[in-house]
């Protein structure tokens, strides 16, 4: 038994270490760039939410116009384009939801860290679809087929180093294309972004390789733009902004401020309570909160959760249940140790009474997590991920940590001195 009690503590003491340097590795560099981080430090660092870090909210809502109809399949198609223009602005931590219900018209946005809400409506909510038309004004190909679009500098002697787009297509835009252009040699073929005419230029021979260049008097700022919102996609709907919302900087590191010191307060708090109320069994339980609070955070920056208030407010309730696991197993321990049993059978006993009790407890705010999570959106999504982390991760804690530290903590002469227990 004892053998089985230093190899489970020696497992926690590895997974305590490897959180510990996570969440070291991951709050130190929490204000560098994201181009200055090495592969782990960008992969830990912190998601900052809207209400901590700054930036915009946007809700868009899709309408009907005479050619289009919103449905479900194009709201979801909507979606992932709205997702793609957003990564290509760069900013990890941005978020794009559904919302459901009544509402499933409407698209959430959050670009945390974006200071100018102008520029990111016009990136947003521009439809970008990109249309090729024929000398009679025929539209005979458009952006549906592209693969990629990058930022490029002519090498074009008359433009030399201007910015231009260059696109791939692919494996059936590039047999379209050639068509295309075999069938208008020698003539015009005008590309519109928007119905806005980008360029006309005259094609001189097939272009079989799936590969073109769109050039149009572009600032190096506009052809990076053009050529993200092609790689992302074209809107299949008409996008109208419900609303918008500026959160400065200032407010967010404010609201950074003040969170952590609630957190701070609220753990202090929990483990002055744990030692007045149950002495040196509350000392036990406040070393395996150190180690609970260790894995829950590793886990959010593993698992790239977006820190925001809602979510250190779940992070806070977590621990709470966590302290409630402890509470639990020491008054059972409490009752077994007035039955005049000896500290294994006291230990034992305890636990397994009130396993099931800490279980169901943990298991009905898992499910009305997950629920929260499905039917959720947004900071609510947020708040049911920490708050799930937070259970799974306090359960392992009150029910495997703690057992294992009583078990190598409390002496065998521990039912003399029933202070120990709080008594």
């Amino acid at each position: 038994m004892k053998k089985k009690n230093i190899i489970v503590i020696s497992i926690i003491l590895l997974v305590f270490v490897f959180s510990l340097w996570i969440d070291i590795t991951g709050f130190k560099v929490a204000n560098k760039p994201l181009e200055q981080l090495s592969g782990i430090e960008a992969f830990v660092k912190p998601r900052l939410g809207l209400d901590l870090h700054g930036g915009v909210r946007f809700v868009l809502e899709a309408e009907d116009t005479k050619n289009v109809k919103v449905t479900p399949e194009a709201m979801q198609t909507t979606l992932e384009v709205l997702k793609k223009r957003v990564n290509n602005l760069g900013l990890s931590e941005a978020v794009v939801v559904q919302e459901k219900g009544a509402n499933w018209r409407r698209i959430d946005v959050e670009l945390p860290g974006w200071k100018d809400p102008e520029k990111a409506k016009q990136l947003i909510g521009q439809t970008a679809l990109l249309q090729f038309k024929d000398e009679s004004g025929k539209v005979v190909m458009t952006g549906a087929h592209i693969k990629d679009a990058r930022l490029a500098f002519s090498k074009d002697p008359q433009t030399l180093g201007q910015p231009i787009i260059e696109f791939k297509l692919d494996a059936v835009g590039t047999k379209q294309f050639a068509k295309i252009t075999q069938e208008n040699v020698g003539k015009k073929i005008a590309i519109y972004l928007d119905n806005k005419l980008l360029m006309s230029p005259v094609v001189k021979q097939p272009i079989t390789d799936g590969e073109g260049i769109i050039s149009g008097g572009f600032t190096k700022e506009q052809a990076a733009e053009y050529a993200a919102l092609l790689r992302s996609g074209a809107l299949p709907v008409k996008l109208k902004f419900l609303s918008e919302e500026v959160v400065g900087p200032t407010l967010g590191s404010h609201s950074v401020k003040m969170a952590g010191i609630a957190a701070i307060i609220a753990i202090l708090l929990i483990f002055l309570y744990m030692i007045v109320f149950y002495r040196y069994l509350g000392l036990i339980a406040s070393i395996a909160l150190i180690f609970y609070l260790t894995l829950e955070i590793s886990l959010l920056l593993l698992l790239h959760a977006t820190f925001s208030l809602p979510a250190i407010g779940g992070a806070i309730l977590s621990l709470g249940m966590a302290v409630d696991i402890n509470v639990i197993v020491f008054e059972r321990m409490k009752e077994e140790l007035s039955a005049g049993k000896s500290i294994k059978a006291i230990i034992s006993a305890g636990f397994a009474k009130a396993f099931r009790t800490v279980f169901d407890s943990n298991l009905t705010v898992l499910i009305g997590a997950i629920i929260l999570f499905y039917l959720g959106t947004g900071v609510i999504r947020g708040f049911a991920i920490t708050v799930s982390i937070g259970i799974l991760s306090g359960f392992f804690s009150g029910v495997v940590v703690t057992h294992a530290l009583v078990n190598l903590m409390l002496p065998p002469s521990a039912t003399k001195r029933p202070w120990l227990f709080g008594i």
